[in-house]
């Protein structure tokens, strides 16, 4: 059990160190669709809101929200094109870097556990 103490200084660090973006981003990637576009966009340099409805297998309206989620949570960058609205990461965000590289590291953790079993 934490002494008093210990829970001042635990809830400093908490404080000191709390991101207000976090929780928007954590909620926004805890939608499995939205995750999976995500995912999407690191194979994929953009991708239009049609390309990403067909891949999800939902309608246009459907994914454009999804993708407007995403981007209000400051891990998107719209682009129009035309009549066509277009996404991609923002790779210069320091939250979508660290998201990234947390990716790429599950998978190669989940990749290693299958090739050791």
């Amino acid at each position: 059990m934490l002494s008093e103490i210990q829970i001042k200084k635990a809830r400093k660090q908490l404080y000191e160190n709390y991101d207000a973006g976090l929780p928007k981003t954590f909620s926004a990637l805890g939608d499995p669709c939205r995750l999976y576009i995500f995912q999407l966009l690191l194979l994929q340099h953009e991708v239009c809101v049609t390309d990403v409805a067909k891949v999800c297998k939902k309608t246009v309206p459907a994914a454009s929200q999804q993708l407007k989620i995403l981007e209000q949570s400051g891990l998107l960058i719209r682009q129009r094109r035309g009549q066509m609205v277009c996404y991609k990461l923002k790779r210069d965000s320091p939250t979508v870097k660290q998201l990234i590289q947390f990716i790429y590291s599950l998978h190669l953790i989940i990749k290693s556990n299958k090739i050791n079993k």
